[in-house]
C-alpha cells in the first residue's frame, strides 16, 4: 500500500466550511471486486484508481465514470495502483503495492498504447510513490526512496524520468511532492513531525496544515489549474478528513460522506470533481451541481 508520510508547522488557516450544494456521485465498483478505490479523474471524465480483487490482490483500472467499459491493468507484480490520469490519457501508478515498503514499490507512468514505462533516475527504476500528472507539459510529481539518505525524498519527472528534486526550505525528515498543475505550483507534504501539506508556487513554500485542535497531521494531494487543492488531515484516532483548499484565499471546504470514518480526497479537475475514496465507497464529490454535470 502507499506509504504513509507525515506532516506539522504552520499557518493557522481559516477554519473548514461544509459545502451546502455539494454533490456526491458514487463510482460503479470493479466487475467482481471486493473494493474499488477511485484516485484520479480528468476533465473528460474518466477517472482512474485500483480494485482489490476476490484473492486480495489490487490491480489498476481505469474507464468512464458510468463503469460500463472500464479497462483493467497490472504495472508488475505484488499489486498495482493507478495514482493520476490526464487529458491526454497518461496514467501514472506503482507496483508492489502491498509490500507495505516505499523502497519496493516500483513508479511508472502507462502510455496510451498501454506500454508500462519504469520511471529512472539516471538509468535506475526508481521507487517510492507517484502522484497526478499536468495537462500543459505531462509532467508529474512524486517521492522516492534515497537509500543513501534512508528517506522519501520530492521530486518531479517527465517522459518517465526523474528532472529533479523538490526543494523544501524548512528543517525535514521526508517530504513527497504529490500533484502539480499546469502552471508548475507542486503541492504535497512534509514530515517534521509532524506531517504538513506544502504548496510550492515559484519558489515560495506555504505551509498548510488543517485548522482543528484535533488534527495530527495534513496532506495535500493534487492541484489543478483555477488552483484548487485536495487532500486530508488525520486526527488522534487514524480518521481520516478530506478538504479542497483554494491557495488563492488559503480557505478550506469540507469534503463530508455520511457514515464514513475514512474520507480520502485523491485527485481534482479543472472543473472542480474531486476523486474521494473511502470506508463507505469510492465518489465523484462537487461543490456545485453544474462542476459535476460538466465532469460527465
Amino acid at each position: 500500500m502507499r506509504a504513509v508520510l507525515l506532516c506539522c508547522l504552520g499557518m493557522s488557516l481559516a477554519s473548514g466550511a461544509a459545502s451546502a450544494a455539494a454533490v456526491l456521485i458514487p463510482v460503479v465498483p470493479v466487475a467482481g471486486a471486493t473494493a474499488t478505490n477511485v484516485t484520479a479523474i480528468n476533465d473528460d471524465g474518466t477517472i482512474a484508481g485500483y480494485y482489490v480483487d476476490a484473492d486480495g490482490l489490487e490491480h489498476a483500472f481505469f474507464g468512464p465514470l458510468d463503469g460500463k467499459h472500464y479497462k483493467t491493468f497490472d504495472g508488475g507484480d505484488g499489486g498495482t495502483e493507478a495514482r493520476g490520469i490526464n487529458d491526454s490519457g497518461l496514467i501514472t501508478g506503482l507496483s508492489n503495492s502491498q509490500s507495505g515498503d516505499a523502497g519496493a514499490q516500483p513508479i511508472f507512468v502507462r502510455n496510451l498504447n498501454g506500454k508500462i514505462v519504469g520511471v529512472t533516475r539516471s538509468g535506475e527504476q526508481l521507487n517510492g510513490y507517484i502522484g497526478g500528472m499536468d495537462n500543459a507539459k505531462n509532467r508529474f510529481a512524486g517521492a522516492y526512496w534515497d537509500p543513501a539518505r534512508h528517506h522519501i525524498v520530492a521530486f518531479l519527472g517527465q517522459k518517465g524520468k526523474w528532472t529533479r528534486d523538490v526543494k523544501i526550505p524548512q528543517v525535514h525528515q521526508a517530504s513527497a511532492a504529490r500533484g502539480i498543475n499546469g502552471t508548475g505550483t507542486v503541492v504535497g507534504s512534509y514530515f517534521t513531525p509532524p506531517m504538513h501539506g506544502f504548496v510550492l508556487a515559484n519558489k515560495t513554500l506555504v505551509t498548510v496544515d488543517y485548522p482543528s485542535g484535533e488534527s495530527a497531521g495534513t496532506e495535500l494531494e493534487a492541484i489543478n489549474d483555477k488552483g484548487l487543492a485536495v487532500g486530508q488531515w488525520t486526527d488522534a484516532k487514524g480518521h481520516a478528513h478530506s478538504f479542497v483548499y483554494d491557495t488563492v484565499t488559503a480557505t478550506f471546504t469540507d469534503i463530508a460522506v455520511k457514515h464514513a470514518h475514512q474520507v480520502a480526497a485523491w485527485g481534482i479537475n479543472s472543473q472542480g470533481a474531486v476523486a474521494v475514496a473511502t470506508d463507505k465507497g469510492s465518489f465523484i464529490w462537487c461543490a456545485s451541481r453544474r462542476a459535476c454535470v460538466n465532469s460527465r
